[in-house]
């Protein structure tokens, strides 16, 4: 499907919407549609390999950041807790379509328990890789997460009564049983979340779509009491484009602290496909929008397959095994190539100060 009319259509219908800015239909046409002419927006694998110009060198030597998370405490402090003490209480997770638990231990901790699962959509392993190069592009907004291996035997112990054939059922028709043990992730349980919003409106409804996409082109003024999720937003929109997760605009699923002042980037099993484009739906977001963060930018372009290595490395040993393999890798760098070369279109049409206009 070729984007480019639509976009141009939509972003003008976006700049109307708040006043104060206009991207003519004719430039926006001719911007999205020529990168489109390019960049078929599919979700399918390029056909022959990627034959990309290498980043300048330069680009490859930023230091690595200092991440400051939202979450209130280190990384370290809030996965300690985690399944060093036995399950307390075990609770099925609604919605969705996979098999999610909220697991509380003896100590007084929380997580969301993922396990190995016959279901394709919910693959372990991604949500900690998602976590990691979070921390590696040191954005801070996906919640920490590691390998673990519950006994099924303490899971179902932990299970009220009543519902303990029931959850016993499920894990036996969905999770992968090994050895009488279920391998997974944990998450760090966020404890209060709602539907992000932007205004009245959630950022995932029509009206909440064309009210922040007008606010993330250039030159457009922002009101300060949506500045903060306007900017995570577009964080977000690079972060999502990166890993692929189709997920994030299927409804429901971004979601913020009770103030709205905080996105949380978070369910992210499905992601991390093969596909060198990514899925359009990522990719919608991504050719409407012309202001995002200097330094992710910065830590996008540095990014390379040794430091992803470094950065998803796990025991030979560990529960889970490697979090990605060579392909989903290259095909993340693979985006990551398209989306710069995106914004470097964008920068070289409106200026770098304009583009690059978020810290």
């Amino acid at each position: 499907m070729r984007l480019g009319t639509c976009i141009a259509v939509e972003l003008a219908v976006a700049a109307g919407a708040v006043g104060g800015l206009w991207l003519g239909v004719s430039h926006a046409i001719e911007l999205a549609g020529g990168y489109l002419d390019a960049h078929e927006a599919i979700a399918a694998t390029a056909a022959g390999p990627l034959r990309l110009s290498p980043l300048p060198r330069s680009y490859l030597e930023v230091a690595a950041p200092r991440v400051d998370t939202v979450f209130g405490s280190t990384d370290d402090e809030l996965l300690a807790p985690l399944a060093i003490t036995k399950v307390a209480h075990l609770k099925l997770n609604h919605g969705g379509t996979s098999l999610s638990l909220r697991l509380d231990f003896a100590n007084g901790a929380r997580a969301a328990f993922k396990p190995e699962q016959t279901h394709p959509q919910s693959d372990p392993r991604r949500e900690i890789a998602a976590y990691r190069i979070d921390r590696l592009l040191g954005i801070g907004h996906v919640p920490p997460a590691k390998a673990v291996v519950i006994p099924v035997a303490e899971l179902l112990e932990a299970t009220e009564p009543s519902y303990r054939t029931y959850t016993g059922g499920r894990l036996e028709d969905e999770g992968i049983i090994r050895d009488g043990t279920l391998r997974g992730e944990l998450s760090w349980w966020v404890p209060d979340i709602k539907l992000a919003k932007v205004g009245p409106y959630q950022v995932d409804e029509k009206e909440g779509e064309v009210l922040w996409t007008a606010y993330l082109q250039a030159g457009a003024k922002v009101p300060d009491d949506v500045r903060p999720r306007v900017e995570q937003l577009s964080a977000m929109i690079l972060f999502d484009v990166l890993i692929d997760n189709p997920d994030r605009w299927t409804g429901a699923n971004t979601m913020a602290t009770p103030d709205q002042r905080t996105l949380y980037f978070m369910d992210n099993t499905l992601s991390f496909s093969n596909f060198e484009l990514g899925h359009e739906s990522n990719l919608k977001p991504l050719y409407r929008i012309q202001v995002f963060p200097r330094g992710l930018v910065q830590r996008l372009r540095a990014l390379t397959l040794d430091s992803l290595h470094a950065a998803l490395a796990v025991p030979a040993d560990g529960p889970l095994g490697p979090l990605l393999d060579e392909g989903q890798l290259r095909a993340l760098l693979a985006r990551r190539d398209h989306l710069i070369q995106y914004i470097d279109a964008l920068i070289a049409e409106l200026g770098e100060a304009e583009v690059l206009a978020i810290p």
